[in-house]
């Protein structure tokens, strides 16, 4: 007889957790429970119906889907559809056009910074000579 090896329900549930971007403390909010409580649960081979229903409810999965899981089909899928689908995606132009913004700020700041300098600078030159003229006057 073939053993077929039975899902492993709680590593399921930590890897769909993981593609959802969410974190254990986040998950455990969700489902109302102890971040550790999480731990031990997606170190479980096997989790009640009960508890893989509100699992399946934050994670957005259907339960079959939690159960059935597999990360290799997902990753064929997912290099599949990247060849399927043409992406019209200008990463480098928009990273450009973000810096030329920041260096344009950058530019304007220094600008009023100068300013602001020379500013002070005459302020401080006008008070020096008002008091070069007070202590020949007192003299």
């Amino acid at each position: 007889m073939y053993n077929i090896a039975k899902k492993h329900i709680g590593q399921n549930i930590r890897k769909i957790r993981l593609l959802r971007g969410m974190k254990q403390e986040t998950f455990a909010k969700e489902l109302g429970i102890a971040q550790q409580n999480v731990s031990k649960m997606e170190n479980k081979k096997e989790i009640s119906e009960e508890q893989l229903k509100k699992v399946s409810e934050v994670l957005q999965a259907s339960v079959e889907a939690i159960k059935g899981f597999d990360e290799n089909a997902i990753i064929n899928n997912n290099i599949l559809n990247d060849q399927v689908n043409n992406y019209n995606i200008h990463p480098v132009e928009e990273i450009v056009n973000v810096f030329k913004g920041i260096l344009s700020s950058k530019d304007d700041e220094i600008a009023k910074l100068r300013a602001e300098l020379l500013n002070l600078k005459s302020s401080s030159n006008e008070d020096s000579e008002n008091s070069n003229v007070r202590s020949i006057k007192e003299a």
